[in-house]
């Protein structure tokens, strides 16, 4: 999560759409990333927890509260955001992007799993 706020403050749209589930990248609107990284000023980031969760593939949730100001005033937004880790690499669970999954498909991660033993109970 850190690395990815610090992608934020330094605008590396790139390191935010490769560290997202590859399956939701293109889903996902680069140039409004862009904008908002380059129009805010980040204030902190504090993480208040991060539970990881064993298994193939490993899954966890980071809990955090990011703050920014930009042209309408001061912002703070709390999450609970979730990742998996697929090939060795952790990826971001984007709840803005579907995953387009039944709970008997494949899993989206890649995991080779049905979606329902594997990243269905960690998405919103």
């Amino acid at each position: 999560m850190r690395s990815r706020y610090s992608a934020y403050v330094l605008g590396l749209v790139d390191y935010l759409l490769d560290t997202t589930l590859p399956i939701q990248k293109a889903g996902l609107d680069r140039e409004a990333i862009r904008q908002w990284s380059a129009q805010s000023t980040w204030l902190g980031l504090d993480v208040e927890s991060a539970e990881v969760f064993g298994g193939k593939p490993e899954h966890g949730f980071v809990t955090f509260v990011a703050r920014w100001h930009d042209g309408s005033g001061e912002h703070s937004h709390r999450e609970r955001s979730s990742f998996v880790q697929t090939n060795g690499r952790w990826y971001f669970i984007d709840p803005t992007v579907p995953l387009k999954a039944g709970r008997n498909d494949a899993c989206p991660c890649g995991s080779e799993q049905k979606f329902k033993k594997c990243c269905a109970g960690f998405v919103g």
